[in-house]
Parts: C-alpha cells; sequence; structure tokens
C-alpha cells in the first residue's frame, strides 16, 4: 500500500503530510473501484506543499454545500407552499422536487468534492519511499563482428 497525496499523487513516505479522514464519500469511491477491480488501495495524506491550496478547494467545497442546503430548503419549502395552496396532493410534484434536490447533491459532491484532513498540521509520515525498479543498461552493438560467425 503506497501513501499518496491526494491533490499532487506523489508518494509521501518519509516525508511530511497529513492524513485524509475516510469518510463515507471515499468508502463508496473505494468499494466502486473495488468492484471494477481498479481499486489500488493507497493511504490518502495530503503533503506538506499542498496542505494550503487544499484547505482553500475544503473550504469552497463546505460553502458550495451550504449553498446547497439552502437551495434543498428552498426547493422544499416551495414543494410544500405549492401543495397547500392548491389542495391537492400531487404525488409527481413531490417525486420531481425530490429527484432535483438528489441531483444537485450529486452534483456538487461530484464536482467539488474535497475529503477533510486528521488535522492541520503536517507530521512526519513513517515509512520508506518506494524504490523505482532498476533497469539494466542496453548493451551497445559492436560494429563489424556476427553472432557465432569466424
Amino acid at each position: 500500500m503506497a501513501k499518496v497525496c491526494i491533490d499532487c499523487q506523489k508518494e509521501v513516505a518519509g516525508g511530511r503530510a497529513v492524513r485524509v479522514k475516510e469518510d463515507r464519500i471515499i468508502l463508496m469511491l473505494r468499494a466502486v473501484k473495488r468492484a471494477l477491480k481498479i481499486s489500488k488501495e493507497n493511504e490518502l495524506y495530503v503533503c506538506g506543499d499542498c496542505i494550503e491550496i487544499h484547505e482553500k478547494r475544503r473550504k469552497s467545497f463546505e460553502k458550495t454545500m451550504l449553498i446547497f442546503a439552502v437551495v434543498a430548503a428552498l426547493i422544499i419549502v416551495l414543494m410544500f407552499f405549492t401543495v397547500v395552496l392548491s389542495g391537492r396532493f400531487e404525488l409527481w410534484a413531490i417525486l420531481s422536487g425530490i429527484l432535483i434536490i438528489v441531483l444537485l447533491a450529486l452534483f456538487s459532491i461530484i464536482f467539488k468534492y474535497v475529503p477533510a484532513t486528521e488535522g492541520a498540521e503536517a507530521v512526519l509520515v513513517p515509512g520508506e519511499p518506494a524504490e523505482k525498479p532498476e533497469t539494466k543498461p542496453k548493451r551497445k552493438k559492436q560494429a563489424g563482428k556476427k553472432k557465432g560467425g569466424k
């Protein structure tokens, strides 16, 4: 299992980083990736170089979710008032309102999601960085000699 920065995709083992919280969304993404057999099972961190950028992106995500909550509440209130004022219970109106709320939630999570971190300061991540496999140097062909010949 590699220890990888979620922002820059670099390995953080042996360096300073903050661990990412394993929330429901990350667990769901891992489950989908396991089902598709593309999961790398990396431990997620935010490296020391990316912490400030990550915090700004997280605050933007939280603001987006707050705006979504207000919009969803307005939709629910409007649905309630239309049902009360019309005097009829319209199942399709309620289902379409719920569908709109679900779609708004999915889009805001899919396009703006930034996971929370377990702390504010970077700490030393235990472990050694993974070594790249050594490649054998290629031999140069000697000019004018044939294999097995005289």
